[in-house]
Parts: C-alpha cells; sequence; structure tokens
C-alpha cells in the first residue's frame, strides 16, 4: 500500500518554477524519504463501512448550517421572540467556528477515534436540547452545545479520513465529502420547512438523534482506536494542562467579536450601528493579542505562526476563505431569482437542482483526476474563474430571463465550486504528509477559512441586498405607498399580492438587488483564483512509502 510522506521542498525555489521541474525535484527525493508506518492504513468494505458513517455524520453537521433558515419564523413565533432570530443562528455558527482551531490541536494529543465519539455525543446532547427546549434561551443554548459538537466532528472527521487512507485515494474521498456538503446545503431549507409546515420544527433537530447514533455505533464497531499523533513521555493530565488554553479562550474571543456584528449588520441591525462599528474595530485587540501570544507557544500554539511560513498553506487558506463567498452566495441567493417568478420556498430549491448536482458531479470528477494525476493546482486557479463566469452571466439576467439560460448558468457556476470545494484540505494535508502531527491542525485552519468565508459572505451579501433592494425599489417603483413597499421588503411572498403593474416593477427591482449578489461572488472566485498564485505548481506523486505536493 502506498504511504504518505512530504517533500522537502527548496523554500529558495523561484515561485515561477515550472511544473516539470518540480516533477524532478519529487522524483528525486524518492531515495530520501523514509518509508511511514502503514498499520493505520484501512481498506475494502471495512474502509466503505467507516467512510458511510462519517459521511452520515458530516452531513449532520452540514445540515444543521441551513435547516433552520425555513424554520426560523415559526421558531421565533412559538416563543415570541422575533428579536432573537439572529442568535438562534449565530449561536450554532460561533462556537462551530471559534473551537475548529482547537480542536486539531486536541487531535495531535488524543486519539482521533475517542475525540470523534466524545464529540458526537456533544452534538447529539446539543440537538436532544434544541428538539426539547422550553424556551428561547434553551434553544439558544442547545445550538451552541451542538456547534461545539460539530467543530470537534468535523475537524476529526477530515483526520481520520487522513490518516487511514492514502493520498491517492483522498481525492476522491474529499470530494465526496464536497459533494455531501452541497447537498446537504441545498436540501435543509426543504427539510426545515416540510417539518416546520407539516410536522413540528421541533423534528429539525430530533432527526439527528438517530442518524447521530447509527454513525456512532459504526464508528465504535469498525474503526480502530490508533494513538495520537503526538507522542509524549508526560502523564495524560500534564498533556491536557499543557495545551494552549489561552490561545482557545483569545481564538474564540476574535470569532465572536468578528462574526458577531457580521451576522448583524443589514439584517438585524444596520451597519452605522454603534454596536456593530463597536465589536469590529476592537476586534482588532484581541487579533494582536492572540498572535502575540501564539509566536511565544510556538509549535505548542493551537495555531502554529510557522504554518504561514508555507506558501501553499498561504495560499490554500486565502483561497478557500474567498471561495466560500461564491458557494454561500449561491446558496442563498439564486432561490430569490426563482422566487420572484412566484415559485415557493420549496420549489425555488427544487429549481436550483442543477446547480447542486453541477457541484456534486465536479467535485466527484475533479477529485477522480487529481488521484489519476497528481495535479490540483489546475483546479484552483481555473475552478474560480469558471466559477466567476458562471456568476458573471447570472448578474446578467432579470425576472423575464428564459429558464434555459438560468439553468445553464447555474451549472457554470456550479462547475466552478465544485472542482474546487474539498481541494485546498487536500493540499494542506499533502503539505504536512510528512509530520502526520500536524495534519489535524492544518485541517482544521483550512476549515476554519471555509466557516469564516461564509460568514463574511453572508454579511457583505445581506447588508448590501438589503441596501440596494430599497435603492432599486425607489428607481423601479416610486409610487409605491409606505405600507406596500414595506411589505415588500419583509417578505417577498407580498409580490404576489400585488396588482399586475405593480409587481413588474417590484420583480424588476428584486432582480436588480439580486444581481449585485452575484457580483459579490464574481469578486470572492475572482480573488480567489488569483490566491492559487500563491500555491506551488506541485503534483503530489504518489509512490511506494511516499507523497508530496
Amino acid at each position: 500500500m502506498a504511504q504518505i510522506s512530504e517533500e522537502k521542498a527548496d523554500r529558495k525555489d523561484e515561485f515561477t518554477e515550472d511544473v516539470s521541474k518540480a516533477e524532478e525535484s519529487n522524483a528525486s527525493a524518492v531515495g530520501t524519504e523514509s518509508d511511514e508506518d502503514i498499520s493505520t492504513i484501512v481498506t475494502g468494505s471495512r474502509l466503505a463501512l467507516i467512510f458511510g458513517a462519517f459521511m452520515m455524520a458530516f452531513s449532520l453537521v452540514a445540515l444543521d448550517q441551513t435547516i433552520l433558515s425555513t424554520a426560523l419564523p415559526t421558531i421565533a413565533s412559538r416563543f415570541n421572540a422575533v428579536g432573537d432570530i439572529s442568535w438562534i443562528a449565530s449561536a450554532y455558527f460561533l462556537p462551530q467556528a471559534g473551537f475548529m482551531l482547537f480542536f486539531g490541536r486536541v487531535l495531535a494529543i488524543a486519539p482521533a477515534k475517542s475525540v470523534f465519539l466524545v464529540t458526537v455525543g456533544i452534538f447529539e446532547l446539543g440537538s436532544l436540547f434544541c428538539a426539547v427546549a422550553p424556551s428561547v434561551d434553551f434553544l439558544i443554548f442547545g445550538r451552541a452545545v451542538a456547534g461545539l459538537g460539530g467543530a470537534g466532528m468535523w475537524v476529526s472527521i477530515m483526520s481520520i479520513i487522513a490518516r487511514i487512507t492514502t493520498m491517492q485515494q483522498r481525492p476522491v474521498l474529499m470530494g465526496l465529502f464536497g459533494a455531501v456538503f452541497a447537498v446537504a446545503s441545498v436540501i435543509g431549507p426543504l427539510i426545515g420547512g416540510a417539518f416546520s409546515d407539516h410536522v413540528s420544527w421541533r423534528w429539525c433537530f430530533y432527526i439527528n438523534l438517530p442518524m447521530g447514533a447509527v454513525a456512532l455505533l459504526g464508528i465504535v464497531l469498525i474503526l480502530p482506536n490508533h494513538p495520537p499523533t503526538t507522542k509524549s513521555k508526560e502523564s495524560q493530565l500534564r498533556v491536557w494542562l499543557n495545551l494552549d488554553w489561552i490561545g482557545t479562550f483569545l481564538s474564540v474571543a476574535v470569532v465572536i467579536m468578528f462574526m458577531l456584528p457580521l451576522q448583524w449588520a443589514g439584517s438585524q441591525k444596520p451597519w452605522t450601528d454603534p454596536a456593530v462599528i463597536s465589536m469590529l474595530v476592537l476586534s482588532v485587540v484581541p487579533v494582536i493579542i492572540f498572535v502575540l501570544w501564539e509566536k511565544r507557544r510556538g509549535e505548542q500554539a493551537v495555531l502554529p505562526l510557522s504554518f504561514f511560513n508555507r506558501r501553499n498553506i498561504c495560499g490554500a487558506f486565502l483561497e478557500a476563505g474567498f471561495t466560500q463567498i461564491g458557494f454561500v452566495v449561491a446558496i442563498y441567493y439564486l432561490p430569490l431569482l426563482y422566487q420572484i417568478r412566484g415559485h415557493s420556498a420549496t420549489k425555488s430549491g427544487i429549481d436550483i437542482l442543477p446547480f447542486m448536482i453541477s457541484v456534486v458531479l465536479a467535485a466527484l470528477i475533479s477529485g477522480a483526476l487529481v488521484a489519476k494525476t497528481g495535479q490540483v493546482w489546475p483546479f484552483m486557479f481555473i475552478g474560480p474563474i469558471v466559477a466567476a463566469v458562471g456568476f458573471g452571466l447570472l448578474f446578467t439576467t432579470d425576472a423575464n430571463t428564459p429558464l434555459g439560460k438560468l439553468i445553464g448558468f447555474q451549472i457554470l457556476a456550479g462547475v466552478g465550486l465544485g472542482s474546487i470545494l474539498q481541494n485546498s484540505v487536500i493540499i494542506a494535508q499533502a503539505e504536512y504528509a510528512d509530520n502526520e502531527a500536524l495534519v489535524p491542525q492544518a485541517t482544521s485552519l483550512i476549515t476554519f477559512m471555509q466557516i469564516v468565508g461564509s460568514a463574511i459572505g453572508l454579511a457583505i451579501a445581506g447588508g448590501i441586498f438589503s441596501s440596494q433592494l430599497r435603492t432599486q425599489l425607489t428607481l423601479h417603483a416610486p409610487a409605491l405607498s409606505a405600507d406596500t413597499r414595506s411589505a415588500v421588503l419583509s417578505s417577498i411572498e407580498a409580490i404576489s399580492t400585488l396588482d399586475a403593474a405593480d409587481k413588474a416593477l417590484v420583480k424588476a427591482a428584486y432582480s436588480a438587488a439580486i444581481d449585485r449578489m452575484f457580483l459579490i461572488a464574481v469578486a470572492g472566485c475572482g480573488v480567489g483564483s488569483l490566491m492559487s498564485l500563491i500555491i506551488r505548481r506541485r503534483k503530489i506523486v504518489v509512490r511506494s512509502g511516499a507523497a508530496a505536493l
């Protein structure tokens, strides 16, 4: 079985070094690479069962990010807590992002299987709290507990896959995870809406319990409990006490102070609100303290700053964040293109199936091609460009654009995004393939940036959309009454109650506002492609006892 290690690449190489020279360098390194222990590699039906259990668990983490989007109005009405809607959403994302780096460090000192099982338990407990919540405060608490568990599940799944598979297998497997994430993100609102309309919103959380239990049982029975990647002569108590607890606290503080005002801005509060401005400005303080503390901690830090000495890590980190902006814009604003045509929320979810299917297929095909050819950089460069073209074409649409064109533009954007969805993780893992202890932290760094990129993208898009919709309504329908204007600003469903003339004007205003969202996606994908230029143009070369990027 092929094993995994990483070439000690000459960091003084010129950036313009071509692929052929890189391959020669990789080939020359074969004789100097030490063989790794392959006892952790899993194959055959055992790998298939483990992977199936992980996909089920991962789908729950992804599903919980969007399943409440259509159920929140019902939940808010049930608890008479419309003002707490943003907290219900934020309570899941904030601990998930804040503790992502922490779990990356924990996985270096604790058995990955144990970390996964504990965090599944935390996620399930949080889901149970949400399902039986007697008040909105308890619901918010449950969401926070689930978010904490979700962070550990996400990182431990990626880290275990990196440990039990070869580099040749991994691009395909990561492509499958990308496909699961895309599917869960799209169907989440459909499931949430169906539960809240026909059963109970509480089933948005009850559904996690049996699925999580099946995944947990499968891993308990099938996955070996390998020792941690970092071996220490100290006692377990001393190892845990030496964790970077201060760095963890600071990373959580940074996430809360930066992401919370982004969640508020444009939806719950205006960008000019003193609370939004003050938190964004003050977030610089914990960032500075965090960097200084992590520098002092060195390799024992929750985020070793030495990671950023590697071009591949820097490039993958930045590209993951910028391209994620395009993905969340598509998930949240593509359905609006159809809803202004009178389609229901459920029907609009079905309408964006071409986007979802193209993302899934592109993720699978690109993973297979990376596994076969070892070439990952072309996808990182070309994929965002293709997506940017698709979003640029969507910008040219209006309420009367033929459905065929909308489908074609969706597919183009989906193919571009799908081809890069998990390749940043592949690059990070290949970069540290010769230092297994750092793979969990490198993985957590990329997933952390994906979550932050999503939050930034949604905040920017939400603020601009709200502002643009008001502006476009003034331009297209200046004669609307104050009550009608307020109604269409509050709900897209209000369009159906208008007379034919006003309906056409409001549709045009909505269409123009939505178009601006696709420009944000173009910018995110365009910058993401530029970030790929930081990444070295090297192949992932799989050979006996080694892999290199």
